[in-house]
């Protein structure tokens, strides 16, 4: 179920670089409707072809943000999210969304603390749109200051309907499982929820 949450707490902390040495993009979750953040507790996001198919989150895990690790000396990753809805009927792999990131490399000196690291400029997002409406990256230069650079919004069901389950994907441009992908970059212009034209 979607469920709206406030933030969940990570990153650097004020005694330095003790839990974020890298520079990592924060990604957090959102109801294209509503324009509210939202918690998923049905998700399996992981990347796609990582060792052992490890999972960043997991279904039964209730989460608005997550922590996306970009792999070093490549200038893409992607991640595949997989919606463990049952009774929604969009537990089949056939929904699973994909999130793929073009970015460039930079090696700088954060601080005496942090010493040197990358820091990562995203270029360029593609994506499936099964659930996904749209993204948003609020800032395409990644370093290790905890920072929700990308917002990813979500279709979901009227709350006016007595639930806050996920809605089936629609069957309009973008929602069929068949449509491949949308991207977003950092100058994104498309009209996102409460953005005048």
């Amino acid at each position: 179920m979607f469920i709206p949450a406030g933030l969940l707490a990570g990153g650097c902390n004020t005694s330095g670089c003790t839990d974020n040495h890298s520079a990592l993009p924060l990604m957090g979750f959102y109801d294209y409707a509503t324009g509210n953040q939202i918690s998923l507790d049905s998700l399996d996001l992981g990347g796609v072809g990582a060792p052992g198919d490890s999972l960043l989150v997991h279904s039964g895990e209730k989460v608005s943000q997550v922590y996306l690790p970009f792999r070093d000396g490549v200038t893409s990753t992607s991640f595949c999210l997989h919606y463990d809805y049952k009774l929604q009927g969009l537990d089949n792999p056939a929904f699973d969304d994909i999130i793929t990131f073009y970015y460039d490399a930079e090696p700088y000196f954060a601080s005496s603390e942090c010493g040197a690291m990358y820091r990562y400029i995203i270029r360029e997002v593609e994506y499936t749109r099964h659930l996904i409406d749209s993204i948003s990256v609020i800032d395409p230069v990644v370093t290790n200051v905890e920072l929700e650079r990308i917002q990813v919004f979500f279709r979901t069901s009227n709350p006016d309907q007595g639930d806050d389950d996920v809605t089936e994907p629609d069957d309009t441009p973008g929602g069929d499982p068949g449509e491949d992908s949308g991207d977003a970059s950092g100058d994104d212009d498309s009209p996102q929820e409460g953005d005048e034209e």
